[in-house]
């Protein structure tokens, strides 16, 4: 009998690493016979009508669910209405969940990231089966779901994690039960290469958003001290506004020419030539998909040692180089010894494709999890008052009518 997944997806958006990596997974167990529906926060923007065409021309059945807040109240995307507003619309999410799950008989609920919770309370209400996926590093602004452990681990019959460093650190605090590992999968078919002439020079390209975390004025800054003649250093990817300042800022204030910022392009491999070397300077990522569609395009790597990439550069068989974050000298060190031996590396790097492609497979990548989805053994989870006393909708009323009066009282004396 075909079994019933359904998925909750975190942003219902392709521009992210856990979308792109479960949207695979989804494709992949719909190819297998799998029925797979997904639930995913409805804003009515345009990228979500692509992201929900895009699953509905593969075969997966979509709900775009209305919300004030999708994700935990202390997860990051700020707090939008006010505190009774967001626990109504949990509420009516949890519900919406359960009423998918019983018309549709749905075997299985999936969570495809730690700062959605309607699911695994959904999936205990209905008595289902439930499986955490997680993607995050428990810091930083990430750093509160700390306080949800408890409750993860009650509401989860599996747990999985990014392979690698995220796995490791997520065992600490789960030390009595098993942590099960998964790899991001990104779909790579290798881009025909843009042929130059041998009198081209090569270039340095970063692909990805221009961010503080993505971390790429260090890659500016190595560029400066490489002062290499005639070599290019082009950044394909949209950008933050602020972190775009600060990087324009510096290339103004230290006169560095031969920069360009291409901004988004739809298939920025489409654009990459036979000269060129990829380097990602993050300063944090759970895995690094841009990394491993980076060598899988056997293009010549240099990446940060941020436990993300470290995590992806062993899974990966160490293609590539590795420098320690925040290092310049060594990463402008790498970066001139690359480029001295560039027809070198990157024969190398072509000649490690078929075999990287082979270890980088949906069958490998999601092994654990599909697996653990012919297991039939349920962890029945008893939903408690105290465990969702922050769904209390009358709790809720007290807290947001004493804001309100707090605010009406600060106004008297302003006045």
């Amino acid at each position: 009998m075909t079994k019933t997944i359904l998925f909750i997806s975190p942003t219902g958006t392709l521009d992210n690493g856990a979308e792109i990596s479960i949207v695979n997974l989804m494709k992949f167990l719909v190819d297998e016979g799998y029925r797979v529906l997904n639930v995913f926060p409805d804003y009515k923007v345009p990228s979500q009508e692509e992201y929900r065409t895009a699953l509905q021309n593969a075969g997966i059945e979509t709900y775009g669910l209305t919300a004030v807040k999708w994700w935990w109240e202390e997860a990051p995307g700020g707090s939008p209405g006010n505190h009774f507003m967001r626990v109504t619309s949990y509420n009516k999410n949890i519900k919406d969940i359960r009423n998918i799950i019983v018309d549709n008989k749905v075997d299985l609920v999936i969570s495809n990231t730690v700062n959605v919770f309607q699911g695994a309370l959904a999936a205990a209400f209905e008595n289902v089966k439930h499986f955490w996926l997680i993607h995050e590093f428990p810091e930083g602004e990430f750093g509160y779901y700390k306080g949800k452990l408890d409750f993860i681990d009650k509401f989860s019959d599996d747990i999985f994690a990014v392979t690698g460093a995220l796995t490791e650190d997520l065992e600490k605090y789960f030390p009595n039960r098993k942590i099960y590992s998964f790899a991001p999968y990104t779909q790579m078919d290798p881009k025909e290469e843009i042929k130059t002439d041998s009198n081209f020079h090569n270039r340095i390209i970063s692909v990805g958003r221009l961010t503080q975390r993505k971390n790429q004025l260090e890659l500016i800054k190595a560029f400066q001290l490489l002062n290499l003649e005639g070599t290019e250093l082009v950044f394909l990817g949209a950008w933050d506004e602020d972190y775009k300042q600060i990087c324009d800022d510096y290339i103004a204030e230290h006169h560095l020419k031969s920069i360009s910022f291409l901004g988004h392009v739809d298939d920025p491999w489409s654009m990459i030539t036979d000269k060129d070397l990829a380097v990602f300077p993050s300063s944090m990522e759970t895995f690094g998909l841009v990394y491993v569609e980076s060598v899988l395009n056997g293009i010549p790597t240099i990446l940060s040692d941020n436990a993300g990439h470290r995590s992806a550069f062993e899974y990966m068989n160490e293609q590539g180089h590795i420098y320690h974050l925040g290092d310049l000298e060594a990463l402008t060190r790498i970066i001139s010894d690359t480029l001295a031996q560039f027809n070198k590396e990157k024969r190398e790097a072509v000649q490690a494709v078929p075999s990287l492609k082979e270890r980088y497979s949906l069958e490998s990548v999601y092994a654990n999890i599909t697996e653990k989805l012919e297991d039939n053994e349920l962890h029945h989870k008893k939903v408690n008052k105290s465990d969702i006393d922050f769904l209390n909708t009358k709790k809720a009323l007290t807290k947001s009518v004493k804001s309100a009066i707090k605010k009406l009282f600060q106004l008297k004396k302003i006045n």
